[in-house]
């Protein structure tokens, strides 16, 4: 699954869900009082649409190598315009942070077709992408 990913890369990558396992885990009825179960849900949230801006600013450097990938430069504003949205809607936040993240890994896999990427990217964007999408989904439906 994560064939030939750099470890320093990887151990980064695990870190970095810590903020979200914390905005889930305080999705459960832990003992926490209600306030700080909402700011911490609030914090991943918030956390979750910085991080999709930095992948998404990473596609869109990338993508402004090479004038063939134009248009992928153009879809790779999407992604923080939907964790701007996130910010301002108060209902199903997570929702479309998640959207977000798929878009990214989708413009990733189109810049892995132009030989763009280091070869074991993909094998650390997808297992990631599939954890913090299910993460923010599982957030989403909190009651």
């Amino acid at each position: 699954m994560f064939h030939r990913v750099p470890k320093s890369v990887m151990l980064a990558s695990f870190l970095g869900l810590i903020p979200i396992l914390v905005g889930l885990a305080s999705t459960f009825k832990i003992g926490l009082s209600e306030s700080l179960k909402e700011e911490l849900i609030r914090i991943a949230i918030i956390y979750s649409g910085f991080i999709l801006s930095f992948m998404s600013g990473c596609v869109f450097y990338i993508s402004s190598l090479d004038r063939e990938r134009v248009f992928l430069l153009w879809f790779s504003i999407v992604p923080v315009l939907l964790a701007l949205l996130s910010v301002v809607v108060p209902f199903m936040q997570s929702f479309v942070i998640a959207l977000g993240f798929l878009i990214v890994l989708e413009i990733e896999r189109k810049l892995y077709k132009f030989k763009t990427l280091p070869e074991w990217w993909l094998n650390l964007r997808f297992p990631m992408t599939t954890i913090v999408v299910f993460l923010l989904i599982f957030m989403g439906f909190r009651i």
